[in-house]
Parts: C-alpha cells; sequence; structure tokens
C-alpha cells in the first residue's frame, strides 16, 4: 500500500464534547501498567485511552480483541496466529466448542484468556475496506464489545489495529473511526465501568503506530480547545486563600497534589490516577505498593513522592461511596478527608495543595454536597489552625460535567463569603458549639473510624463482643515517630534514680522505643468525650480555662505540649486544658487499663495530692512506676500516653494528702461558699520537688490512647 492509501474518509465527521486531563508528555515509559511505551494518552469522562507501542500478547487487562475469519479458525490472520501462539490451543478449542457454526461478520465471540494475560477474547471477523456495510460491522464489534464488558462490570481493553492489515483499511481512517465509536459509546454511558482502553501497535507497524498517535493527539487537542479553562471563583477563608477552577490537575505547580483512590491504591484504577501515574511515572505506584502494602482504608491517605508532576508530594485519599440513606455520613467523609489532608501537608510545613472535586465521578457525590464537604473541611482547619503553613488551597474542577460541578463550589463559596465562617478558636462560642458535637472517634483512628459516630458504631456489636483493639502503628508513620519524638524530648537524664519513687534506677541514660500501639477502646472513649463535652459547657459558661504557663506561680508550660508535634497537636482542645501526658503502670495492671482505663481506685493511698490518677509531663518520671522498686529489671517495659482533660487548673506548692477532688482556685479548700466558677478539674503540684505532678480525680478524665513499648538502656 503507498502513503496515499493513507486518506482521511471525509465521510467520518468526528465531534467530540467530553472533557479530558491527559498526559503531557507522550514518550514517558509506564511499563507498570503497560508492556510497551505509552505514546499518548487522554481522558474522557473516567476512561483513559492510550496509544501503546508493544504486543498486544503481552498486555495484562481485562479483554483483548482479536479479528479472525467466521468459522474463528484462529490461524487465520496474522494477529490472530500471533495470539494463539501465546495463549495456547484452550482458545482454539473453546471457539469450536461454544461456536461450532462460526459468527456472522460483526458478532462477539468470547473465550477466555488461555495462557495470555487477559481474563477474555473478544472476536470477531470484520469485512475488508471495500465491502459493503465494512464501516459499520466496524462499529458494531466495537461497541457491542464495549456493552460487554460493561454487562460484566469490566474495566480494561487492549485493542489492536484489527482493519489496518489484510483488510485494507486506510490507516488514519481505521484509527480515526475507532475514536469516533468509542467517544460516542461513552457520551451515552456516563456511567460505564470501563476506565483505560488502549490501542496496542506493533513497534515493527510504524505507519499504523503513527496513524493511531496523530488521531488522539487530535482528539486531545480538539477537547482542549473546547474546555475553557479558568478561574472560577477565589475567597479568603481565614489566613488562607481558596480558589475553585477548571484546568488539569496535573499541571498545577503546587506543594501538594490530592489523588483519590481505591482501598488497594492500584493507580491504574480510576482516570484521576492513571492520569497522575501517566505524567508523574511508576515511582507513584511503587512507593504505594512499598510503603502501603495492605493497601488503605476510607478515611486514610497515603503519601508519596510527586515523581515527575511539579508538586513536591501526592496525598492519595481513599474516601467512601455516597450513601443516599445517610447524606450526613458521606458529607462527613469528604469534609473530613479535606481535613486530614489539610493537617497532612500544614505537619510536613507545606504551603499549598490541589485537590480535585472529591468525590464526584467515581463514588457518585452530587456536586453540591461535595462542595458543601469540601468548603467545611477547608473551614474547620483553618479554624482550628490559625497559623498554618497551607496558604493556599485550589479546587480542580475537570472531566464531563464541569461547568455544571464548578457552578456548584462557585456558589458554595459564595455562601462562605457571605457569612458561612466556622466559629473561631479559643473562643466560648466554640466551646458551645463543641458541647453540641456529637462524639465520634479520633480522626487518627483506624478500626473505629470517624465516618460514624460513637453512637453508630456502639448499635453494632461486635462478634467477639469487646468494644476495643490495639492498634499497632509502623515506625514510618509520622505518629509513632512524633510519640518515639516526645519520650526522648521529655527525658530529663539528670533527674533518673532521684526520689523515693525511682530506687533501684540510675544505671541507665535513656529509653528506647520498641512498639507502639494505638488503644481504640469505643465504652472509655464514650466516657472521656462526655466529661470533655462537659468541660467545653463549663468553658463556654465561665471562660476559656488559662493554660499552666498563665497561673501564678507557674513554672512554666508543660514539657509534652512545649515538645508536641503538629501530627499529635491537631487531634486535641488547648480550650479545655486537653493535653498529653505519660503514665507508668506495672505489667499485672495492664490488661485492666486497657480494658477499663485509668482507675485511681486501684491506686495507693499515701500519694501526696490524696487519691486521683497520677499523670507525668516527663518520661523519665514514668519510667520509675513501670516495675516494682524492689525488683526493676532489664525487660521489656509499657507505659503510656495519655490524653488529659485538666479544664481548670488548681495549682498547688503543698502537698495536701487528703484530697480526694480539686479544691477552689480561690482558697484551696474542698469544701467552700465559692461559686461553680471557681471549682477546679484538675490539680498540679509544683512545690519544688523533683518532677511536678498532674492528678485528676474523675476516672474518665484520662484516656489511655498510646501504649509505649520500651527498653532502658
Amino acid at each position: 500500500m503507498s502513503d496515499s492509501d493513507d486518506h482521511d474518509d471525509s465521510s467520518l465527521d468526528i465531534s467530540f464534547t467530553l472533557d479530558s486531563s491527559e498526559d503531557e508528555d507522550p514518550e514517558r515509559d509506564t511499563s507498570t501498567f503497560f508492556a510497551g511505551t505509552v505514546k499518548v494518552s487522554i481522558t474522557v469522562g473516567r476512561t483513559t485511552i492510550s496509544v501503546v507501542e508493544g504486543d498486544i500478547s503481552n498486555q495484562q487487562v481485562d479483554v483483548i480483541l482479536n479479528s479472525t475469519s467466521k468459522t474463528l479458525d484462529l490461524n487465520a490472520g496474522k494477529a490472530s496466529k500471533a495470539l494463539l501462539t501465546v495463549a495456547g490451543n484452550s482458545l482454539q478449542t473453546e471457539c469450536k466448542e461454544k461456536y461450532p457454526t462460526g459468527i456472522q461478520a460483526g458478532e462477539v465471540a468470547i473465550t477466555g484468556g488461555g495462557n495470555l494475560k487477559c481474563q477474555n477474547v473478544f472476536h470477531t471477523s470484520l469485512l475488508k475496506w471495500s465491502d459493503t456495510n465494512s464501516k459499520q460491522v466496524h462499529k458494531s464489534f466495537i461497541q457491542k464489545s464495549l456493552s460487554e464488558m460493561d454487562n460484566r462490570g469490566l474495566t480494561s481493553m487492549a485493542i489492536p489495529g484489527l482493519t489496518t492489515g489484510y483488510l485494507r483499511f486506510p490507516k488514519r481512517a481505521a484509527a480515526k473511526s475507532k475514536c469516533i465509536y468509542i467517544q460516542e459509546y461513552l457520551e451515552h454511558h456516563t456511567e460505564s465501568s470501563i476506565t483505560d482502553i488502549r490501542f496496542v501497535i506493533h513497534s515493527s507497524d510504524q505507519r499504523t503506530l503513527n496513524a493511531f498517535v496523530a488521531e488522539v493527539k487530535r482528539w486531545r487537542t480538539f477537547i482542549n480547545q473546547s474546555v475553557h479553562c479558568r478561574d472560577v471563583f477565589s475567597t479568603q477563608i481565614g489566613n488562607t486563600n481558596v480558589k475553585v477552577k477548571i484546568d488539569k490537575i496535573q499541571d498545577q505547580d503546587v506543594d501538594v497534589i490530592v489523588n483519590s483512590v481505591n482501598s488497594q491504591l492500584k493507580l491504574d484504577k480510576g482516570s484521576l490516577s492513571h492520569t497522575l501515574v501517566s505524567v508523574g511515572g511508576n515511582s507513584l505506584q511503587t512507593e504505594c505498593t512499598n510503603k502501603y502494602p495492605n493497601g488503605l482504608q476510607v478515611g486514610q491517605v497515603a503519601v508519596t513522592s510527586g515523581g515527575n508532576l511539579k508538586c513536591k508530594k501526592v496525598y492519595h485519599s481513599c474516601i467512601g461511596d455516597f450513601k443516599n440513606q445517610d447524606k450526613s455520613e458521606s458529607k462527613k467523609s469528604i469534609q473530613e478527608m479535606v481535613q486530614t489532608c489539610l493537617d497532612t501537608a500544614h505537619t510536613n510545613n507545606m504551603t499549598s495543595i490541589a485537590f480535585p472535586c472529591l468525590g464526584t465521578r467515581y463514588r457518585h457525590y452530587p456536586a453540591k454536597l461535595s462542595a458543601e464537604a469540601m468548603f467545611d473541611g477547608i473551614r474547620d482547619f483553618t479554624a482550628d489552625n490559625v497559623s498554618s503553613s497551607v496558604s493556599s488551597v485550589i479546587i480542580v474542577v475537570y472531566g464531563s460535567n464541569c461547568e455544571k460541578i464548578a457552578k456548584a463550589f462557585e456558589a458554595e463559596g459564595n455562601s462562605n463569603a457571605s457569612g458561612g465562617q466556622s466559629t473561631v478558636r479559643g473562643t466560648k462560642e466554640f466551646c458551645s458549639k463543641m458541647y453540641q458535637t456529637e462524639l465520634s472517634p479520633p480522626k487518627s483512628w483506624t478500626h473505629y473510624s470517624s465516618l460514624k459516630s460513637v453512637k453508630q458504631w456502639k448499635s453494632c456489636k461486635p462478634e467477639d463482643g469487646k468494644y476495643f483493639k490495639l492498634i499497632e502503628i509502623q515506625s514510618t508513620d509520622n505518629v509513632y515517630q512524633a510519640i518515639e519524638s516526645l519520650v526522648q524530648d521529655t527525658w530529663e537524664s539528670g533527674k533518673v534514680g532521684h526520689g523515693r519513687d525511682a530506687a533501684g534506677l540510675g544505671s541507665h541514660k535513656t529509653l528506647a522505643v520498641k512498639k507502639i500501639e494505638r488503644l481504640e477502646n469505643i465504652d472509655l472513649w464514650e466516657s472521656y468525650g462526655h466529661l470533655r463535652s462537659q468541660l467545653f459547657h463549663k468553658a463556654s459558661d465561665i471562660d476559656i480555662f488559662d493554660p499552666l504557663e498563665n497561673l501564678p506561680n507557674s513554672k512554666g508550660p508543660i514539657k509534652t505540649s512545649e515538645n508536641i508535634q503538629s501530627v499529635l497537636e491537631n487531634e486535641i482542645y488547648p480550650e479545655v486544658n486537653e493535653v498529653y501526658l505519660f503514665h507508668g503502670t506495672k505489667a499485672d495492671n495492664f490488661d485492666a487499663v486497657m480494658s477499663k482505663g485509668l482507675d485511681f481506685r486501684m491506686a495507693g493511698d499515701k500519694a501526696m495530692f490524696g487519691s486521683g490518677t497520677y499523670m507525668a509531663e516527663s518520661s523519665t518520671k514514668a519510667d520509675q512506676y513501670t516495675d516494682p522498686r524492689t525488683k526493676r529489671s532489664a525487660d521489656e517495659k509499657k507505659m503510656i500516653l495519655a490524653r488529659v482533660c485538666l479544664g481548670k487548673i488548681c495549682l498547688l506548692q503543698k502537698a495536701m494528702g487528703n484530697l480526694k477532688k480539686p479544691p477552689c482556685s480561690s482558697c484551696q479548700q474542698v469544701a467552700c461558699e465559692h461559686g461553680s466558677g471557681h471549682a477546679c478539674d484538675s490539680v498540679v503540684g509544683d512545690g519544688g520537688w523533683i518532677f511536678r505532678e498532674f492528678i485528676v480525680y474523675n476516672q474518665f478524665q484520662a484516656y489511655p490512647e498510646y501504649v509505649i513499648t520500651y527498653i532502658r538502656q
């Protein structure tokens, strides 16, 4: 065939109307997903269409298309014969058994994949270019194959040239017609399961390869011209600028790009993930696989580098499907995901972050609900982090229906600008709001997700009857590293072995953390949350409680609060003097603490400040209580890092061994005539002793959240 045969068929009028985000670097190696090199790739709706230079028999997809004879003799035709060679004779045997009389032109015959890396092969018989109805038969096969994939819930397909060899279709016409047939199908099946369509052309057929590359690039150019990239809306929320824009998210020049992923972290599923990998490179998938081998749970975020993208990091976020019967839970899923991403960015000193419109595509969230949830998440974050490092948030609208989605986000943004601000942290109004908020588990929990309220969790009785789990935290996790640092940063080597309770110690210089676990006890958390809520109500009545450093005669702030990292700090509320403190416990008490909490009634009765739960701001002090004074050992020990609500603090400089509750802040008497505004909720003993003492007198005023296993060194 001469070059003049590769002519365009003017009767094929192309009119693409879907929006896309596409690979701007067509020569990128994406061999993790493709056996070959991707020459060009675009995303139409939720489907990525690629041209791959490679061998179709090596493609790992759900379906491979094959053109052969009407009798389904797979040795008929060069491409069909090549497939049969790799697949093995089972392919031919299945054709004969299932279709003994063959098929008509354009019909679909379905077999397994044999030794190929696909689930199925869809076979057909097509007509020569010069035959009557050849184009209609070609179209019928392509669209029947797509329909059959949707019927089976399949997602990926590899298509060879099909008509460019023996059937004598002009190469550009063959490429263009396939693009049109696919576009027509996708335009009328917006909920299609198909996310990956690849034209796979062998490297020995460069003219066909070039024809397909040219047509897909032409498709891309048309889409780029039909989508007007523009800024939609901009507003200021706290100290953060929030912008909504229609654009390609992979082009954003920001510190962080947020991706929406499945729980298995398979980045070849979903058009956004696929596009980011196409541009960013295979390192994104490699990092996900290596760092998160068990995938993600809903509500979690995986952090990878940006690869070849313009960003420093990609946050791969996993949200649940939209539930029409429980819109509030669905909204909360997005709202908390936004906060988690922003918290992570703030913790790592990132300044700018770009989000997609979370949930509006595969998860089927209404655009209005997604907009409300995302703006609420941003508002809550900025209210909690007045001096955050994150100064710029971009919400990028892309894909089909971009104008409709953009309008929903613009409307919500305007609502924010006209008075939808969150209550400012550190105010009585904020405390009042927190008092009215239904209690959920912390955002960092994984077994008991924060997407449900505590009441919802407790309405589902666990199979083992236990409402608590110990979850081991990986040493690579930011929380693990923050807690390990807190142990070291509050360690006071000069005080080891000093004081009555440190008897038998003195030979070790530091602690080595071996394991950290998180206690997720929904019963204890409910009791703790109820007490914290009461303190919020008290603060909303009288005023925000003074922190320890602001009290007369205080020696300064709490050491754990001075040294805490933001990944932990973001979880607590200074308005009620909620802090993290250490607590040492012996091995024979450990199980009781995990199930029933820190019960002061189990402690001795000779303490300096009476019968209460004693906490420590220094890991050195907590270490004193993890084994008996008369029987110190080199074995592994456990200490607790607990959340503690100190509320209104009473600072005492003298011991009061008969206390059963905190004394009055004015007269330091337990029984007095001063009003409730003077009643304290905790005691801090600071009379020049080796360590300060922190005491609460309600069993549920402290939650033993983290268990630290360590050895002395």
